[in-house]
């Protein structure tokens, strides 16, 4: 009969570790964040398994061609996963791909349920005026907070 209830225990502590073993971390499981820029547009991204991802933001950019000048709206998205360093620090800048003429750059830093950075875009803008086409740029440059929900 003492073999039956070591058996027992044994069984038990079995099924303990099994459990123990199963579970995931708590850095693996997937929290997402939400928030805005400075600019009152929208923040989202998950934070997975040491990872940023689906990084996104709305950017109001200011551009600029000739004497024509306008605001418009723009948005990060479709940025790879970016690993979050021991500090929380994380950032990702586009492949140039276009000499320089667009830039698309995200950095951060999540601290427990509260995570802050910058999005930096700059792209290509065109007016038209007196028949030529004007060449310019749309950029901005703006602060984010995101909490954890």
């Amino acid at each position: 009969m003492p073999r039956l209830g070591l058996m027992r225990s044994l069984l038990v502590l079995s099924a303990l570790a099994g459990l123990l073993l199963s579970s995931a971390p708590a850095s693996a499981a997937s929290t997402p964040f939400k928030g805005r820029t400075d600019q009152k547009r929208a923040v989202s991204f998950t934070v997975a398994n040491g990872q940023v991802r689906a990084f996104q933001a709305g950017v109001l950019t200011f551009c600029l061609a000739g004497s024509d000048s306008s605001y418009e709206t723009d948005a990060i998205a479709n940025v790879p996963p970016m690993r979050l360093d021991r500090a929380g620090r994380f950032s990702w800048t586009a492949p140039d791909d276009t000499d320089g003429i667009i830039e698309m750059t995200v950095t951060g830093r999540v601290r427990g349920g509260t995570a802050t950075g910058t999005v930096v875009l700059r792209r290509p803008h065109s007016s038209f005026e007196d028949g030529t086409t004007i060449f310019g740029q749309c950029s901005a440059k703006r602060r984010w907070t995101a909490n954890a929900r």
